[in-house]
C-alpha cells in the first residue's frame, strides 16, 4: 500500500500552492544497476520498454539516478547510449525527457533524469566533502532545479551513493560526517533533498546522526528497496529533508511517504533484478 507524505507547500512567503494545477511533485531515487555498462540481459534493447514503463508508473518527473556508465560525449556533455534509448522511448509518449550525468566520477556515475516541461536544471556540480570521498569513491552530485510551473520555487537535490558492502560501515560513517560538515559550511536551498543509495544495512547502526545535526531528517519507511536472494531486503535507498522542508512535512500531518515500487515486480523479484535493476525506484510525493 502506498504511503504519502503530504507537504503543505514549498514556499518561504505567500505562495502556498506549489503547482498551479494542484498536482503533486513526485521526486524519485533509483540505483539503475550499471546502466549502460552491464553484460547480458540488463542492457538488452528489449528491456527499454520495461524501463520506460517503470518511470511512467512512478509518476515522478525528476529522478536522482545512480550507477550510470558513460559511453561518449556530445559537445562536452557526458552521454550514456543506453540511457539515450530509454529517453527516446519516454519521449515517444511524453516529449521533454532529458538527463544529466556527472563529469567527475568513474564508471559508476550519478545523474538526473527529468521532464524538462516541469523542471529546469539550472546548475549541477560534484562536491568533494572530504577524503572519505577521495580516490575511487563516488562524489555526491548536487543539482539545483527550478519549477517550470512556478519559477520562484527552487529545489536542491543532493544525489549520493555511499561506499558499498557490509565491511565498509566505518567508511560510510565517515562519509556521513564529512557530508554533514560540508552542508554546515555551504548554503543549499531552503528546500533541499538528499537522496540516493546509502548502502546502509538493516543490521548496522544508522550512521546518519551527523545529517540530523546539520538540519536534515530522514523521511522514513520500513520497506526494503534493494533485491537480494529472491527477496526484498535491504533499505539502501533513502531520502533526507532539510529542516524547512520537514517543517512543511509535519504541518501536512499525513503519514510518511517513501514509496518503493515493489508492486511493479509482481512478486517476481529476481526477474525484476535480471531485466531492470537490483533496486526498486523509490518516490517522494510532495502535495500542495
Amino acid at each position: 500500500m502506498k504511503r504519502y507524505l503530504l507537504l503543505v507547500g514549498l514556499y518561504m512567503f505567500s505562495a502556498l500552492s506549489v503547482l498551479a494545477d494542484g498536482q503533486p511533485y513526485v521526486v524519485a531515487t533509483w540505483n539503475m544497476k550499471w546502466l549502460g555498462g552491464s553484460a547480458g540481459s540488463l542492457d538488452d534493447i528489449r528491456n527499454i520498454s520495461r524501463y520506460a514503463k517503470e518511470i511512467f508508473e512512478s509518476k515522478a518527473a525528476l529522478f536522482a539516478i545512480q550507477e550510470v556508465t558513460p559511453s561518449h560525449a556530445e559537445s562536452d556533455v557526458v552521454k550514456c547510449h543506453y540511457l539515450d534509448l530509454i529517453v527516446a522511448e519516454l519521449n515517444k509518449t511524453q516529449p521533454g525527457w532529458t538527463y544529466y550525468i556527472d563529469t567527475k566520477n568513474e564508471s559508476q556515475r550519478l545523474g538526473f533524469l527529468y521532464e524538462s516541461g516541469k523542471w529546469t536544471l539550472t546548475k549541477a556540480k560534484c562536491i568533494a566533502p572530504g577524503n572519505a570521498f577521495g580516490g575511487r569513491m563516488r562524489k555526491p552530485l548536487l543539482g539545483t532545479f527550478q519549477s517550470m510551473e512556478n519559477p520562484d520555487m527552487m529545489l536542491d537535490v543532493l544525489n549520493i551513493h555511499l561506499k558499498a558492502f557490509p565491511d565498509a560501515a566505518e567508511i560510510r560513517i565517515k562519509q556521513f560526517i564529512q557530508l554533514a560538515e560540508w552542508l554546515k559550511k555551504n548554503n543549499t536551498a531552503p528546500y533541499t533533498i538528499i537522496c540516493g543509495d546509502t548502502n546502509i544495512y538493516k543490521d548496522e547502526a544508522d550512521p546518519a546522526l551527523p545529517l540530523n545535526e546539520a538540519g536534515f531528517t530522514e523521511a522514513r519507511n520500513d520497506e526494503g528497496t534493494a533485491i537480494h536472494e529472491n527477496a526484498l531486503s535491504q533499505r539502501f535507498d533513502r531520502f533526507y529533508l532539510s529542516r524547512t522542508l520537514m517543517e512543511k512535512v509535519k504541518a501536512g500531518g499525513d503519514e510518511r511517504i517513501v514509496d518503493s515500487r515493489q508492486e511493479s515486480a509482481n512478486g517476481d523479484y529476481m526477474e525484476f533484478a535480471k531485466n531492470v535493476s537490483d533496486h526498486f525506484p523509490v518516490t517522494l510525493v510532495v502535495k500542495p
